[in-house]
């Protein structure tokens, strides 16, 4: 019996749809950075408005820190910056960080944030002990990597969500 069975992976095939990117590859040693371009930080922000993560201004929920990603289960969390003055590289970075975050919850698939297994710079992970953060701060200065991740993200057809396959 062909048929059924020709027309059972003519189904799978249309079932498949975008699938996400593999966010554990880490970046490449050379690629666009915040301290280079700072101005990347816009492009993230616009990839981010694309998949739905609200972008507040505002005190994050650390105190102490400049930014912060909280993080939902089952959905896009909210990135909230807090309003000072600071150089566009400074910026860069801060938002650079908080979606790698991101990039951390959709690895997990939005049940958690694990690590994406880029490494961390063992100063980074004694300072945070966590490393989550300690990946994030290693590799913030990576934001052409960040926004590429972020690019091909795919959306979920007619929602702002992004695909989980």
């Amino acid at each position: 019996m062909i048929l059924p069975r020709l027309l059972m992976l003519v189904v799978l095939a249309f079932d498949a749809g975008p699938r996400r990117p593999d966010y554990s590859a880490p970046p490449p040693a050379r690629g666009l950075t915040c301290s280079a371009d700072p101005t990347i930080a816009d492009a993230l922000l616009r990839q981010g408005q694309r998949l739905g993560i609200a972008v507040v201004a505002g005190p994050p929920e650390l105190p102490g820190r400049d930014a912060s990603y909280r993080a939902e289960p089952g959905r896009l969390g909210t990135i909230t910056l807090k309003q000072r003055p600071m150089s566009a590289e400074v910026r860069c970075l801060l938002i650079s960080h908080e979606f790698i975050h991101v990039l951390q919850h959709l690895h997990g698939g939005l049940r958690g944030v694990p690590p994406l297994g880029w490494g961390a710079a063992r100063p980074q992970l004694e300072h945070t002990g966590s490393l989550q953060e300690a990946e994030a701060y290693t590799h913030q200065n990576q934001a052409g990597h960040v926004l590429r991740l972020l690019q091909a993200t795919p959306t979920q057809t007619g929602s702002s969500r992004p695909s989980l396959r």
